[in-house]
């Protein structure tokens, strides 16, 4: 499946710091003079800068996104730390594409395992002005929990308080079932109920995001272009089942995923057109209309996960 291009959706982010941050750099050298913890750097135009890494803020993501599939139905997401629930655990690397793909869940589907390539991939964050990022220091202890003293310290981190950074999700040959769990992923964020980074529990991690951009890309012309079909209805039958979407009630439904066979409708006034290269697109910088699209799809995602 991964083989073909048959829907992607790319999604650009700005995400605000509204505390403390942490991201740990993974040595923090032998410079006595700097802090203990200090905050991921990396080269980018020419500068060394703090970001935020993609597979730091994928992590974040794929684990919300966990936390609600179980939430509403444990069957939708499986246990990657638990050899005995985990789907690549139970999956070899000689099985073929389809029975990989059908035997994993929907969270496995949308990020992947050992054995199936995930089809979210997260950009590094990078500043859009380098000069309004703020760093400082921290001191901090670990306390003993049975004597109530220090037990390890004092510390210091570098924390990150003060700027904007910029990142890209793509996510290609999406289910509307996935986009919308992906969308309350992403909503939760930006309501700063999800924390990013190290020491969420001492306060730290808290950001909001704003959508920048949203372009939905079909190398094919849909059928209806008012309407947003997702990869089940794309591939067909046949092929649809083969890969674990099954026919249900007239509608494409797998383990973990479904899509109306008539796609999603798009809000009012929207609509997929033929562009330059002859892809048919729907490209959007208003984040009302970026939202509206969110909410089209959160309807495949209650099907899917037993909420209807």
């Amino acid at each position: 499946m991964h083989k073909r291009l048959l829907n992607e959706a790319t999604i650009d982010l700005t995400i605000i710091p509204k505390g403390p941050v942490l991201i740990k750099a993974s040595d923090t050298g032998a410079d006595p003079t700097r802090p203990d913890m200090e905050f991921v750097r990396t080269w980018h135009n020419g500068e060394r800068v703090v970001y935020l890494p993609g597979p730091s803020l994928k992590g974040v993501i794929r684990s919300h996104c966990e936390r609600i599939a179980r939430t509403v139905n444990d069957a939708l997401s499986c246990d990657p730390l638990d050899n005995k629930k985990s789907c690549g655990a139970h999956l070899q690397q000689a099985d073929p594409g389809d029975k990989v793909h059908r035997s994993s869940c929907l969270i496995c589907r949308m990020f992947g395992n050992t054995v199936l390539a995930g089809r979210v991939r997260t950009k590094d964050g990078y500043p859009i002005d380098p000069d309004q990022v703020r760093t400082e220091e921290r001191n901090g202890v670990a306390i003993d929990r049975v004597y109530g003293s220090v037990a390890v310290g004092p510390f210091q981190m570098e924390v990150l308080t003060a700027g904007a950074f910029t990142t890209q999700i793509q996510v290609r040959n999406f289910t509307i079932a996935q986009l919308g769990l992906l969308a309350l992923a992403l909503r939760d964020i930006k309501l700063e109920r999800v924390g990013i980074g190290f020491g969420k529990s001492r306060g730290l991690g808290h950001v909001t995001l704003s959508f920048d951009r949203l372009t939905l890309r079909y190398p094919r012309r849909p059928s209806d272009p008012t309407r947003l079909p997702g990869a089940a209805l794309l591939l067909g039958a046949d092929e649809a089942e083969r890969y674990g979407y099954l026919k249900v009630n007239g509608h494409q439904f797998g383990y973990g995923q479904a899509d109306d066979d008539a796609g999603r409708q798009l809000p009012d006034g929207l609509a997929l057109h033929e562009d330059d290269w002859s892809d048919w697109t729907l490209d959007l910088t208003d984040e009302a209309k970026i939202e509206g699209i969110w909410k089209a799809c959160i309807p495949a995602w209650k099907q899917v996960a037993g909420l209807d």
